[in-house]
């Protein structure tokens, strides 16, 4: 281990480039050295790579710049670091501690962090408070009461902790590496797993992360309050299954969604979802028409769905959020596809307006009239590249136009030519040719002020289709261009917006 993974302060972080923030929770996203307490022998993943918060701080390269501190007594070493008996054996200072231990050994790990002076504990164990039983509710709360006696904040019980990718921090595999503006805390940690590893296929980065838990300390008003000061971020995104104490998160929210554009998915809606919540969380699922009214008053988006929650957030990193109309232009192909689409437009509170004669007329100076429409939904047949971007730059400035819909084309269908070629290199260039057309919308939405948003429909279901989709919708989304995997998705994630941004009246306008 290189000198400055030893914890001292001479190689803090990468958080000596950060915007300051003088918010008291801000140091526990910035750990000079985490223990893991109770790590397991080495077990990997069908990867290759280890599993579990070791694997992931290790593939974040965590130990580069922080130290790292894996402790089980019957162990010298994993992973090429040295292993110790006990917390009160680690290297000082120790600002983060992760529990992997039984929750009967909890007890005395809090005293060992009261001890070493840790900054937060995050209690990965899970079987407190949740379980419902009296004895553990005591439990729980006394621990609590230690901690925070002794300025430790505590993440949990029951969570997976935090995301920080500036300073390496993951507790999951295959987090990206690159910090973005996106601010998440949600209360499982499985849904954090697939909000962070399902925006990041689309090209979303995140500035930090929290998964929750119980919430015995830090709760879900502690993040948003964070959030809204947090110089790195710009979007704020939470799943909460309960709401503790009520008035400090409806405050905090509305401090937050004053400042920033605020997205909250509520589980537990009916009765089935609440019991799972309840014994998940140990959360009181509460009245839905509470929360909606809570987030109406706020300022805040509700996300019904993941679905919702993930394309708002798309949109919300993109110039779909920009929208500020009902006027949607579809290029697309005809037939049943543009009805149901233009169908699903509507369905959304947006409208498919017909183009101006003007608009009709400068198309049909190069698109025949035969087999083709021109007065929108837009079906060209147009096969070169050249007219298709014509086509767009005509239409994305005609007077009814909010917004373009276009298709991504039939991602990564072959090119007859590159038939024998080998798959690897048809890989290759079936995503070159993706991220060329990715950039050819973005320069048309940059020459035209219109936001355009991209649709994946292909017809393929091929590898190569799905890597070139991948491809085009992480080109895009770099260079504000939205995706969404169909026009449903897309017109409610824009109708949403355009929804949320007509209650906010009153509020400032957030772009």
């Amino acid at each position: 281990m290189s000198d400055t993974a030893t914890g001292s302060d001479d190689g803090a972080s990468t958080a000596a480039t950060a915007p300051p923030n003088d918010h008291p929770m801000d140091p526990i996203f910035h750990p000079r050295a985490t223990a893991i307490i109770g790590v397991p022998s080495t077990k990997r993943d069908s990867g290759g790579a280890p599993s579990s918060f070791l694997g992931a701080l290790l593939e974040m390269n965590y130990e580069e710049n922080h130290g790292l501190y894996p402790v089980n007594p019957k162990m010298d070493e994993v992973e090429g670091l040295t292993c110790y008996p006990s917390l009160l054996d680690t290297p000082d200072p120790v600002d983060h501690v992760i529990s992997m231990v039984p929750a009967r050994v909890v007890p005395m790990l809090v005293d060992q962090c009261v001890e070493k002076g840790v900054r937060s504990l995050h209690l990965f164990t899970a079987g407190f408070a949740e379980t419902g039983d009296p004895e553990l509710v005591a439990q729980e709360e006394a621990m609590i009461k230690k901690l925070t006696d002794a300025g430790i904040r505590a993440i949990g019980p029951n969570c997976m902790g935090l995301y920080v990718p500036s300073e390496r921090v993951a507790f999951m595999n295959g987090f990206p590496t690159e910090p973005g503006n996106v601010f998440l805390l949600s209360q499982s940690g499985a849904n954090a797993g697939d909000i962070i590893h399902g925006l990041a296929r689309r090209g979303v980065r995140f500035s930090k992360g929290v998964s929750f838990g119980n919430g015995a300390d830090v709760k879900a008003h502690h993040l948003l309050d964070y959030a809204a000061s947090d110089p790195e971020t710009e979007v704020v995104v939470g799943y909460m299954e309960g709401v503790q104490e009520g008035r400090l998160f409806f405050d905090a929210l509305k401090r937050c969604a004053r400042v920033k554009p605020t997205v909250i998915l509520k589980g537990g809606i009916h009765a089935a979802g609440a019991r799972a919540a309840n014994s998940h969380t140990g959360s009181l699922a509460g009245s839905i028409e509470v929360f909606e009214s809570a987030c109406r008053q706020a300022g805040a988006m509700r996300a019904e769905t993941m679905d919702d929650l993930q394309d708002l957030v798309v949109a919300l990193t993109t110039s779909a959020k920009n929208v500020d109309g009902d006027g949607v232009v579809l290029v697309s192909g005809g037939g049943g596809y543009a009805v149901l689409a233009s169908d699903a437009i509507a369905t959304a509170g947006l409208d498919v307006p017909q183009m101006p004669p003007d608009t009709v007329e400068a198309l049909r100076e190069f698109i025949p009239v035969a087999g083709t429409s021109v007065n929108n939904p837009i079906d060209t047949n147009v096969r070169g590249e050249e007219d298709l971007k014509r086509t767009l730059d005509i239409v994305a400035r005609s007077a009814p136009a909010d917004v373009v819909f276009t298709n991504a084309g039939d991602l990564g269908d072959r090119d007859p030519e590159e038939e024998d070629l080998p798959r690897e290199e048809r890989i290759e260039r079936a995503e070159e040719r993706s991220r060329h057309a990715a950039r050819a919308i973005a320069e048309l939405q940059e020459s035209t002020g219109t936001p355009f948003v991209a649709i994946a429909r292909s017809r393929s279901s091929s590898e190569i289709a799905a890597k070139a989709s991948d491809a085009y919708g992480l080109e895009a989304h770099k260079h504000g261009v939205a995706m969404f995997p169909n026009v449903a998705r897309a017109a409610r994630a824009v109708g949403l917006i355009n929804t949320w941004r007509a209650r906010r009246k009153g509020l400032p306008a957030l772009f």
